[in-house]
């Protein structure tokens, strides 16, 4: 079992068959633990509820729909409203069990029931594994993604190989469209790795590696007032391209680095944007976006949180492991989005905003 560290306050596992009560509640010792899951995860979570049961530990099941449906103020208030009538207390646990939505979901719910209460986390998909679970980014979606969330680290997460070995290939697919961003901006090697391996890549060496490239900048910079935003590479078009497409987040943080690639090689001089595109499709995800409106797609990226007042700020590419945020031109935006498949009439010099 390796454990990693994330700035002095959460603790990772991963390993094999690591579901029971101790690795789960680690040192907790809570009465009640509320576990908020989702359908597409409910064997793990009844597997953990029973190990807790058996452990003495009272356990509270709350099903929340899969996937971004579950990210909104509605079931936040919901959760909330079942936590009060089970007499969750501070002293209680709220453990999300499930892929990134309801590692979100179970992060902000637990930031905000009696203003904190302390939240593990068991990632069942490789999404929530490499990225969602890991470094305290909460989020719900009200009018753009993530637009309300809080920074509040999980105590403990734990990632069972076994769980994601069973994962279908589409899942592990979107997983791995994360964990290629990780090796872009700060891991040569998980970058070449993946390049070369593809899908086949070594499942645990994936995983440790991308964990701890988000570790090491989340412990440096925690709250995203500066390199943390380099984990945000291919996200600035990505989600535009998830809100308004209903893409997994996987294919569509793929196209965004697609797009960040083009933008790179524009403004940073990238010369590897082929090379990443070529390793995009290796894992097979899309370098090509579906018919989207492009009005659309400009609409939700001016709705993007690295925007100031001088204009559109994106992660651009130096070379593998050396990104940098900067402000890129309109015409930039309009070549990253035909690099991406996202054709049409409108411009980001022609849009309101």
């Amino acid at each position: 079992m390796v454990e990693v560290v994330v700035a002095g306050v959460t603790t990772v596992l991963i390993g094999r068959g690591v579901l029971g009560a101790d690795p789960v509640l680690g040192d907790a010792g809570p009465k009640l633990a509320a576990i908020v899951t989702q359908p597409g995860a409910r064997a793990v979570a009844g597997a953990v509820a029973s190990h807790l049961g058996a452990a003495g530990v009272r356990t509270l099941t709350l099903e929340v729909p899969d996937g971004g449906a579950a990210k909104t103020l509605d079931t936040v208030g919901a959760v909330c409203r079942s936590l009060s009538e089970a007499g969750a207390t501070r002293g209680d646990l709220v453990l999300g069990v499930g892929g990134g939505a309801v590692t979100d979901l179970a992060g902000f719910v637990a930031a905000v029931y009696l203003r904190g209460v302390r939240v593990h986390l068991v990632a069942t998909t490789l999404l929530a594994a490499v990225d969602a679970a890991i470094g305290g980014k909460t989020g719900i979606d009200v009018g753009g993604k993530n637009l309300v969330g809080v920074f509040r680290h999980p105590a403990r997460v734990v990632v069972d190989l076994d769980v994601l070995d069973a994962l279908p290939v589409q899942l592990r697919r979107h997983g791995l469209a994360e964990a290629l961003k990780a090796g872009l901006v700060g891991d040569p090697v998980l970058f070449e790795m993946l390049e070369t391996e593809g899908i086949d890549a070594d499942l645990a060496d994936v995983v440790s590696r991308s964990i701890a490239v988000k570790a090491r900048i989340v412990s440096r910079d925690f709250e995203e007032s500066g390199e943390r935003a380099h984990l945000n590479y291919g996200h600035t078009v990505g989600h535009a391209v998830e809100s308004v497409g209903g893409l997994p987040h996987g294919e569509a943080i793929a196209l965004g680095m697609v797009a960040a690639g083009r933008a790179s090689a524009i403004e940073a001089g990238f010369a590897d944007e082929g090379r990443q595109k070529d390793a995009i499709a290796g894992l097979g995800l899309p370098v090509v976006a579906p018919g989207l409106d492009r009005n659309l797609v400009i609409a939700q990226i001016r709705l993007d949180k690295k925007r100031d007042a001088a204009g559109l700020r994106m992660v651009l590419l130096e070379a593998v492991g050396l990104p940098r945020v900067a402000h890129v031109a309109p015409a930039t935006v309009d070549a990253a989005l035909g690099a991406a498949g996202i054709p049409g009439g409108g411009s980001w010099t022609t849009q309101p905003g």
